[in-house]
């Protein structure tokens, strides 16, 4: 393995194709695929399934990319280590309002702590960004994902609610029932089309735009609420169940565009952040009673 495997990895990875990463590479693409058997074979994994359209990446080449991209950087940069002169990092960040802001806020702090000069500039969702805490639902052909955290969306309840005797929760139990819903919500198309092929409907009470003005409702005893578990997780004052019958997730991180290059150092607080979130979210017993 050397140095002209990984960027010809990190180009493929980039591009979802053999024969684009060789035209970026300035190479004939038997170069480009014997290389990444190479690779395949010296790390005794598979990094790419291919296919009639291009490569898919697998769970392998999405762990060793962030790595690889550190390497080539720190490669890139290694005449900066010369250089006395500091300089500001500047980048601007947006957020998506439906977002667990205790666990973004983790990850902002992480990264000003571990990068040197690094000044950041919270924007929202609209506004053009360098990076942006999303979904992976909400991700493009031409960008990059770095992912941080997984959850679970669960059913939030009052601690007084009739449903927190039960260990979980099927659909049928929460028709005609007091509901507060979300909106922009990033599963509510899969939410909806769910519970109108069961036939339920729920009574919506409020329409909020926040998981936390949702879940200040529900502790209210307005109704329940569908919320990714994460975002509950430091809340007193709600019960939350998992719904048995369905199966709803989402992939959290930080997504920039293809073309844009992060600083070594950046992209080492995005893996650090994520470690430290794993030790954060450690599974968590949702019958246990809440004080």
């Amino acid at each position: 393995m050397d140095i002209r495997s990984l960027r010809y990895f990190k180009a493929v990875y980039e591009e979802k194709s053999l024969s684009a990463a060789a035209k970026r590479c300035f190479v004939a693409q038997p170069s480009i695929s014997a290389t990444i058997a190479q690779l395949e074979e010296s790390l005794k994994v598979t990094l790419f399934t291919r296919h009639s359209k291009g490569v898919t990446a697998t769970d392998n080449a999405k762990d060793l990319y962030p790595h690889a991209c550190k390497m080539i950087s720190d490669l890139q940069n290694l005449p900066n280590l010369f250089i006395s002169q500091q300089t500001n990092l500047h980048l601007s960040v947006s957020l998506m309002p439906f977002l667990s802001g205790s666990l973004v806020s983790q990850v902002i702090k992480t990264m000003l702590e571990q990068v040197p000069n690094l000044q950041l500039n919270l924007v929202d969702e609209s506004e053009q960004a360098d990076l942006r805490f999303t979904c992976q639902r909400y991700l493009s052909s031409d960008d990059i994902f770095h992912p941080l955290w997984e959850d679970n969306y669960v059913l939030a309840m009052a601690p007084h609610h009739p449903l927190t005797k039960q260990s979980d929760i099927s659909l049928k139990q929460i028709d005609g029932l007091p509901f507060i819903s979300r909106t922009p919500c990033d599963i509510i198309e899969s939410w909806h089309y769910l519970i109108h092929k069961q036939g339920i409907q729920v009574d919506v009470r409020a329409q909020v735009k926040t998981e936390e003005y949702a879940l200040d409702l529900v502790a209210a005893g307005l109704g329940i609420s569908l919320i990714p578990e994460h975002s509950a997780r430091q809340r007193i004052d709600i019960c939350l169940r998992p719904i048995k019958d369905a199966n709803f997730k989402r992939i959290v991180g930080l997504a920039h565009h293809k073309s844009q290059s992060l600083p070594s150092r950046l992209l080492q607080s995005i893996l650090n952040s994520k470690l430290d979130l794993q030790k954060t979210l450690q599974p968590k017993d949702l019958n246990r009673k809440e004080p």
